[in-house]
């Protein structure tokens, strides 16, 4: 089948189309004969540091000008930041291109040289596209369409340097704050409470003797239960506590403070937590004491009344905490916070009586707890005797820790080690004999008195109902924060969570018919307690007095 003749093209169109399809761009204007070409000025600085060095504003400014003066350009605007130009998005980088692609005058910019306009590839690429002559004073050149492919190659070059310097120097920032870190000093700039100072080339933080004692304050109104966070705002701002820039107090503001460790010695850095050598403001029990309720207990109510089971319970169907309420001056009825509709009101009375049916099953058959006090008293020399072995065992590795340090410091005095390699290695093996110590120290306190604890809690946990009974109000709350942690309230019932080792006795709580024997191991005694009677009749009491002698250190005498 023949071909049909083509028809002949017309270049001229397709010219036409394609001038169409590209991005259009300001048209130039005529200009005068003898008029000056207008042109706009741009300088910038990455911080206050360049001030210092000589990279000032008002110094590019002024060479600017002076370079338009014998060029022949009118500077129709001058566009100034204060800011990195590694990423896009200058306030003033993004006035100047707006008004230049909208200007059919100005086509020229009067810049220092390459990194004072940019530093990323995204931003070059944005300025290629508005058919700008870019004048480079200090570097001596002019960049336009009309330049060399060896000149805009030489351009891009000098914008991928000044792109990799600084992705290099965050680099090294980052790198000498995770070292910062790890030695144990905040890296960053100073929380509030805190101020930052510099020793030479050495940067840390100082306590700001204005603001550090109302930090500390502002945690022991909140570990009081007297102020929410509300009320935290209202009194920072009553005793003229201010940001570090002068700023009243936010509602954040106090929030984040009180959730920050870096007051108690301890600080999150990259994701990892560090042990702070930093001063602090508050001590490790009370920041844990605070987070304790901002967990629980987000909405601290105002105290009018002290009422005796608030912050105790929780409703246990929205989670919101359960509010006492004083009704006619004489009733007090506890409630969801919330009011939430599937639980009803209780009376204080009933609650009170609830609250004591949680003590009971507390309370050990008389043979139970005869053979746990005569098997914690068997185990007082299995303990003590443990105890020296560890500590013999942590002596040992201590002192040779001891005689690898005194022999690398011979090797690095007959020239067998380098200094950074000893110095290294010495850091390592010191900070082992550290964790040495404290390892001692806890086996030690852990030894000593160990036994008479667990005793005097086994005492406790068997007398709690009847202590609960014969106690006031405030005595009876004083009871349960001992033994309960948290309850909740769902259907009129209470749930509780026993306190660590409380939790352990309650397995062998007695049962209906004056005493259910626990079952799981033999005379009654549950297996988390007695383990392998018939090797060693007192292994699982040893190991319920470890955990009874760490939970008791809390537990005060009745």
């Amino acid at each position: 089948m023949p071909r049909k003749p083509s028809k002949p093209r017309n270049h001229s169109a397709i010219k036409a189309g394609a001038r169409a399809r590209r991005a259009p761009r300001a048209r130039r204007a005529p200009r005068a004969k003898g008029a000056l070409r207008e042109a706009v000025l741009y300088a910038r600085v990455s911080s206050k540091d360049q001030e210092r060095e000589g990279f000032s504003i008002p110094a590019q400014q002024a060479a600017l000008r002076a370079y338009a003066g014998e060029k022949g350009f009118r500077i129709v605007h001058e566009y100034t930041d204060v800011e990195t130009a590694k990423r896009e998005g200058r306030k003033e980088f993004g006035e100047m291109l707006r008004f230049l692609k909208k200007s059919r005058t100005c086509r020229v910019i009067l810049v220092e040289k390459t990194d004072r306009l940019y530093r990323n590839l995204k931003d070059y690429v944005t300025l290629s596209d508005l058919d700008l002559e870019v004048h480079l004073v200090k570097e001596g050149g002019v960049l336009s369409e009309d330049s060399k492919s060896a000149e805009r190659f030489m351009h891009r070059i000098r914008v991928l340097m000044a792109q990799n310097y600084i992705d290099n120097l965050s680099e090294e920032v980052t790198k000498g704050m995770r070292q910062k870190a790890e030695e144990g000093y905040w890296p960053s700039s100073a929380p509030l409470g805190y101020l930052n100072r510099r020793d030479g080339p050495k940067s840390f933080i100082v306590l700001d003797e204005e603001r550090a004692p109302k930090i500390r304050r502002m945690f022991e109104l909140y570990d009081a239960g007297t102020h929410s966070i509300p009320q935290l705002v209202k009194w920072a701002a009553d005793e003229g506590l201010r940001g570090r820039r002068g700023g009243p107090i936010r509602t954040s503001v106090v929030h984040r403070a009180l959730r920050n460790p870096i007051y108690a010695g301890v600080f999150s850095w990259a994701g990892r937590i560090y042990e702070g050598k930093d001063p602090t403001i508050i001590s490790r029990e009370l920041w844990e004491r605070v987070q304790d309720r901002l967990d629980g207990h987000p909405y601290t109510r105002e105290v009018v009344h002290q009422f005796a089971f608030t912050g105790l319970i929780t409703c246990g169907h929205c989670g919101w905490a359960v509010v006492a309420e004083l009704k006619k001056q004489k009733y007090i009825y506890y409630h969801c916070v919330r009011r939430c509709q599937k639980e009803r009101f209780v009376r204080e009375e009933k609650l009170d009586e609830m609250l004591g049916e949680l003590l009971k099953p507390l309370t050990m058959l008389p043979d139970v707890a005869d053979s746990l006090v005569v098997s914690l008293k068997n185990a007082r020399k299995d303990i003590r005797a443990d105890a020296e072995v560890r500590l013999a065992e942590a002596r040992a590795k201590y002192d040779r820790l001891g005689r690898l340090i005194d022999g690398a410091y011979e090797d690095k005095l007959e020239g067998r080690i380098d200094d950074a390699f000893f110095h290294r290695k010495r850091g390592d093996w010191e900070a082992k004999r550290d964790d040495l110590v404290r390892e001692m120290d806890r086996i030690q306190k852990a030894e000593a008195g160990s036994i008479d604890l667990a005793l005097r809690v086994l005492e406790l946990a068997n007398r709690a109902y009847s202590l609960y009974k014969s106690r006031d109000l405030a005595g009876k709350r004083e009871l349960l924060d001992l033994v309960v942690s948290n309850c909740t309230m769902a259907g009129g019932v209470l749930s509780p969570t026993y306190r660590n080792p409380f939790d352990l006795l309650v397995k062998l709580s007695p049962g209906p018919r004056g005493g259910m024997t626990p079952s799981g191991g033999p005379d009654g005694v549950d297996p988390e307690w007695w383990r392998r009677r018939e090797s060693n009749r007192r292994h699982g009491a040893v190991q319920s007095t470890e955990a009874l002698a760490t939970a008791s250190q809390n537990v005060r005498s009745s």
